[in-house]
């Protein structure tokens, strides 16, 4: 009888440990499904990025257009900009706003300047161009005159 008990319970350590085993596997594939959902969503968050950094320079382009036009020109240039400005928010692009004023934050923001002021140090005191985010990531910080 000790033999057949003895085996009775061989088989069902091991049922347990085959159990325990496939338990640890199946969490182990539901992690793995997780992690690559949140990859292939961030993937799709920047996929797009070189393109919305090349047109950006459109963008910049459409400010200094507006203000070197005569009046009449205007309207039509406004509505191509903002036409192509919602297209690339519908696609998760942000401006950087409110950045004068500021406390200079290189995340944000690239000195190219600075100035002589009656602020304290470290402020911005000029946008020279604007910044932008793609899906809250920093794709171009905006380029600023800070004071000394």
């Amino acid at each position: 009888m000790i033999k057949k008990e003895n085996k009775q319970e061989d088989w069902q350590q091991k049922a347990e440990e085959y159990l325990d085993g496939w338990k640890r596997a199946k969490a182990d594939f539901l992690n793995y499904q997780k992690e690559e959902i949140e990859r292939l969503e961030q993937i799709s968050k920047f996929a797009n990025e070189d393109m919305v950094k090349e047109l950006l320079t459109v963008l910049d382009s459409f400010d200094l257009a507006l203000a070197n036009v005569k009046k009449e020109e205007v309207e039509g240039i406004k509505l191509i900009q903002s036409q192509l400005k919602k297209v690339l928010e519908k696609n998760g692009l942000q401006r950087l706003t409110g950045t004068v004023g500021q406390e200079f934050d290189p995340v944000f923001h690239e000195a190219i300047a600075l100035v002589d002021s009656d602020q304290e140090s470290s402020i911005v005191i000029e946008e020279v161009e604007a910044g932008y985010l793609l899906a809250n990531k920093v794709i171009r910080p905006a380029r600023v005159k800070v004071s000394k």
